[in-house]
């Protein structure tokens, strides 16, 4: 049963590809290469400077924020913006001092990695991200769970959910618990255990995994 698991996993991870935006440079090729064998999954390299043509398949997008200025972290929020929703966003050599709700305006948004972070933790992370998870740090979380009712849906089950519902499931998707869910909407953990229950068997899933999975596929900014 566990290589059973363990084979539909890997089969998931590398059923994904990896773009890294970035200047191009010897350095930025080493490290693509480095996450394509540490994560085993395809990969290549995109120039922050150019446009980028419709994406193809489950997308996890590398963004190099140390290459990119103001006029072009506008432009690429645009740009991703209307791409479809199999891209999972994740922010490289971010600064310290990045406002959390200028993290907000970005699509797709699903990890933060700060410049101080580590190489391995930056692999973990992204390893996490192709797996459903999200990466953000603990203060970041917070906000975003205070802050996430800018999220929309675009699919058709998502009528069957009531807003609370769908309040609940935008907070599941960043990673929070029954108790902060509880605390931010002023509600029981009983309350949101039974909202949770209502919202797994509307949208056909059985875990919080699953649920996440599905809000990745099925939310838009």
């Amino acid at each position: 049963m566990f290589n059973e698991v363990h084979t539909m996993n890997s089969q998931a991870l590398n059923a994904q590809t990896l773009l890294l935006i970035t200047k191009p440079s010897l350095q930025a090729t080493a490290l693509l290469q480095h996450l394509k064998s540490s994560l085993s999954i395809n990969g290549k390299l995109h120039n922050i400077q150019r446009s980028l043509e419709d994406v193809v398949g489950n997308v996890v997008v590398l963004f190099d924020m140390v290459e990119a200025d103001k006029k072009l972290i506008n432009y690429w929020q645009d740009n991703l913006g209307r791409k479809h929703n199999s891209i999972k966003l994740l922010l490289l050599n971010t600064p310290e001092e990045y406002q959390f709700r200028d993290i907000e305006n970005w699509p797709h948004i699903n990890g933060v990695f700060y410049m101080s972070e580590e190489e391995p933790r930056v692999v973990e992370g992204i390893r996490g991200v192709m797996a459903g998870e999200c990466y953000f740090s603990q203060k970041l979380a917070s906000y975003l769970i205070n802050h996430s009712g800018n999220y929309r849906f675009n699919n058709v089950e998502s009528s069957l959910l009531t807003h609370r519902e769908k309040e609940i499931l935008n907070k599941l998707r960043i990673g929070a618990s029954n108790i902060e869910i509880a605390q931010s909407l002023f509600i029981s953990e009983n309350t949101v255990k039974t909202h949770l229950y209502n919202l797994f068997k509307k949208i056909s899933v059985k875990n919080r995994t699953q649920a996440v999975s599905w809000a990745n596929d099925n939310l838009r900014r």
